[in-house]
């Protein structure tokens, strides 16, 4: 048997999100949605300075029969001035991820006010593990492939 689906996701949140986490848990409609913004940094080289975003998105939609479905998306954005002019770049991926990265690059973490060498660190088994894990605890089961 399994939680009521109106149940879990009225308790994810709360039972998610917790202070020493780099991500948050929200709910909308039938899903709960995990946000990590893994990477905001400012970084210098000799001849450039570049903006760095990368956020990672996990969902997870709860099915009526007590499954669910999982989705991942991940956003890059960049901006760097350098003596060559101003550059952007933009990327997006949708679909089922697992990575892991650590980068570390000369210059100011926006998050922390760092400076010096900034590291940043990801993996995507710490924002899916905790998720799967509160709703294996609900009775829940992940859906197959084709389900």
């Amino acid at each position: 048997m399994f939680t009521d689906k109106q149940t879990v996701l009225a308790q994810a949140a709360q039972t998610l999100n917790r202070p020493d986490q780099p991500w948050e848990v929200t709910v909308e409609d039938d899903s709960i949605i995990a946000r990590w913004r893994w990477m905001d940094g400012t970084f210098f080289a000799p001849t450039a300075v570049t903006q760095e975003v990368r956020d990672f998105i996990f969902t997870v939609t709860l099915k009526d029969d007590g499954r669910w479905k999982e989705r991942d998306n991940k956003k890059e954005r960049a901006l760097t001035i350098g003596l060559g002019g101003v550059s952007g770049q933009f990327g997006t991926f949708s679909g089922k991820a697992t990575e892991k990265a650590t980068e570390f690059r000369l210059g100011v973490n926006n998050q922390t006010g760092e400076a010096g060498v900034v590291g940043f660190k990801f993996d995507t088994a710490l924002i899916k593990q905790p998720i799967r894990d509160y709703l294996t605890a609900c009775g829940w089961k992940k859906a197959g492939l084709f389900g």
